[in-house]
């Protein structure tokens, strides 16, 4: 699950050990065939797009590209620096609840730094496409890198889970969870597309931000204690919820 950085022990322990990943990773083929299985899952399951257009095709490519520099220095390191500064002053509040606070900051932080990654790339699609109007080449635009970006984004996850490191009581979980991961990530690109389509890209970037902080939250409950389980049943509710509203947001027509 995406996530940043590196620890902040002391005030949120919880939250780091969660957010703690492995990007460099052998991959492993189920975990290949199974990332490829979840892009294809919710590729068909969603709007139209455009996909003929070389555009995205390279938008796909930049996607895989960019994950990993995303995951060292955004989330590894900007998020990290921010996090710790944090650390300190959230822990000589009293009363505060220091962990939780923590935890939702750094979910947020972490949802709109991928948002704004996924923003980006749509801009470098459209200026590689030449700056289509119609619909379904924007969508594609939106849709391509994301694509590209979770599922490396789910690859790098079911890897480690399938690796020496990994547990067979979560396996299932991971599974599960992971193709929530990849709808909700297809469901925010659609609300992207639509903000550019619509002139509001501001309105659909602030929600789209919110549901994927909120899964992010969701997630780190599982390092405090929260069953998997029930964890996974909100990680799949807020991502079918995001990939149903954002698909809806999308004129329909043929692919």
């Amino acid at each position: 699950i995406r996530r940043p950085p590196r620890s902040t022990q002391g005030v949120s322990s919880a939250a780091s050990d969660v957010y703690k990943r492995q990007v460099i990773a052998a991959p492993h083929p189920v975990a290949i065939a199974a990332s490829l299985a979840f892009g294809l899952f919710w590729a068909r399951a969603g709007a139209p797009v455009h996909v003929g257009r070389p555009g995205a095709w390279f938008g796909l490519v930049l996607g895989a590209v960019v994950y990993p520099f995303a995951q060292v220095w955004l989330h590894g390191e900007a998020i990290g620096v921010v996090a710790d500064l944090l650390t300190d002053p959230l822990g000589r509040v009293e009363g505060l609840e220091a962990d939780t606070v923590m935890m939702i900051i750094v979910s947020v932080l972490t949802a709109y730094a991928d948002e704004i990654t996924k923003l980006a790339m749509l801009v470098s699609v459209m200026l590689v496409m030449g700056q289509p109007s119609d619909a379904r080449a924007i969508t594609a635009a939106s849709v391509a890198p994301t694509a590209g970006y979770a599922m490396i984004a789910a690859l790098v996850v079911l890897s480690r889970s399938l690796g020496p490191v990994g547990s067979e009581h979560m396996l299932a979980y991971s599974f599960v969870q992971e193709w929530a991961w990849l709808g909700l990530q297809f469901g925010t690109a659609y609300l992207l597309a639509r903000g550019w389509l619509t002139d509001r890209l501001i309105g659909y970037f602030i929600a789209a931000g919110i549901l994927h902080a909120l899964a992010l939250y969701v997630a780190t409950l599982q390092g405090i204690g929260w069953h998997p389980a029930v964890v996974t049943l909100l990680v799949v509710a807020i991502g079918l919820f995001a990939f149903s509203w954002g698909a809806s947001m999308i004129p329909s027509g043929r692919r």
